[in-house]
């Protein structure tokens, strides 16, 4: 009697140390599972900022090139086109605008009234206005990395 009791007494010392030791090692896969996901968090968060960066950089090329081709029209004085340009160039500044969630491109805010108002001048659009172009095609410059 004496001799089965030992054996279940170690038994049960066997099963309970292999209960502790495998505890152990889920709890230690589960830390490192949160670590996997916490890592694949920040990632995914580092890789969106730098997709609306770049898409930011993207709009603001299209609407330096609006510009630029705005200027050429108006040199040719086919008004209307550069019209249009500008309108180009106001929608691209508009959709940088949206991206923008952390306040990088602020600066270039009040570019928008001035290429509304360039827009719906009335009569032809002159050298004053291929000043106000190189001036606001500057200071889009200006802004680098808008992330």
């Amino acid at each position: 009697m004496g001799r089965w009791f030992l054996i279940a007494l170690l038994l049960a010392a066997a099963f309970w140390a292999g209960y502790v030791v495998g505890g152990r090692e889920q709890r230690s896969m589960q830390q490192n599972m949160q670590q996997l996901k916490d890592e694949m968090a920040r990632r995914t968060l580092e890789l969106e900022r730098h997709v609306t960066a770049a898409r930011m950089r993207g709009h603001l090329l299209e609407m330096r090139d609006a510009l630029t081709t705005a200027q050429t029209h108006i040199e040719h004085q086919n008004f209307g086109m550069a019209r249009n340009s500008l309108a180009e160039a106001q929608r691209s500044l508009q959709a940088a605008l949206k991206l923008d969630e952390r306040g990088a491109l602020a600066r270039l805010r009040p570019i928008n009234q001035e290429l509304e108002g360039l827009r719906d001048t009335t009569g032809p659009l002159g050298p004053s206005s291929i000043k106000t172009i190189e001036r606001i095609k500057q200071q889009s410059l200006s802004i680098d990395e808008p992330s």
